[in-house]
């Protein structure tokens, strides 16, 4: 009885302490509750600034041998809410049904900002390597330097496998502006911005952002960590 008291009560903070390694790029300021029912304040995925989740335990995954955590991020005024789930078992990670928006800040090259949206976005890691991936992305850039280019720009893609990577292929409805985003199962991750043939007066301000010339356009390559 005792024992299962102790699991029952268990604190959120203690599961995460356990769960996240000391390295890892997710962090959070603090959590209160229980593994069944808590929050977690003021997560960071790398350079992304996520804000507060309610989390909780997915008691049927333990049933098959699979440690599982929904979480949730009601909106609010102005701020679309984010929701899915995680799951770790013998067979490898998954994250399911990822719902909503988030802000970028200087996470990917050449977009200082902007927002990101997924749309029942889902995949799984085996061994390290990327074995399934579904659903929709979009990507909304902002900040000076597209407001100086007078781009509106919304890029879509929808995600898949590559070569053992998640690879989120990102571009404009006119295909001149893309964004390939590729995720490696350890965390790692490489991103490459691409605009094809901008007007000639717009040279100065790409080689200031830190775009260089390639063959056709102008390119920049960024790489980070998620976790």
């Amino acid at each position: 009885m005792f024992l299962l008291a102790a699991i029952a009560f268990m604190p959120l903070r203690w599961m995460l302490g356990v769960a996240l390694p000391e390295k890892s790029a997710i962090s959070a300021s603090g959590a209160d509750g229980t593994i069944w029912s808590g929050r977690v304040f003021d997560v960071t995925i790398g350079n992304v600034q996520a804000g507060t989740f309610s989390v909780g335990l997915q008691p049927f995954g333990l049933l098959i041998g699979r440690i599982g955590f929904w979480f949730e991020q009601p909106s609010t005024a102005g701020i679309a809410g984010f929701r899915g789930s995680v799951a770790r078992g013998i067979s490898g990670t998954s994250v399911q049904a990822l719902e909503g928006e988030l802000p970028v800040a200087n996470l990917l090259p050449g977009i200082p900002s902007g927002k990101l949206k997924l749309e029942n976005v889902s995949f799984a890691w085996s061994a390290n390597k990327c074995r399934e991936a579904s659903g929709n992305v979009r990507l909304e850039p902002d900040g000076a330097l597209f407001n100086s280019l007078g781009l509106r720009l919304k890029m879509m893609g929808r995600i898949r496998c590559q070569n053992g990577m998640l690879l989120v292929p990102l571009a404009s409805e006119s295909a001149m502006e893309k964004l390939d985003l590729r995720i490696a199962g350890d965390g790692q991750y490489r991103a490459t911005a691409y605009l094809q043939q901008p007007a000639a007066e717009l040279t100065p301000l790409l080689s200031l952002a830190g775009f260089t010339p390639v063959p056709g356009g102008f390119r920049k390559v960024g790489k980070g960590q998620f976790w």
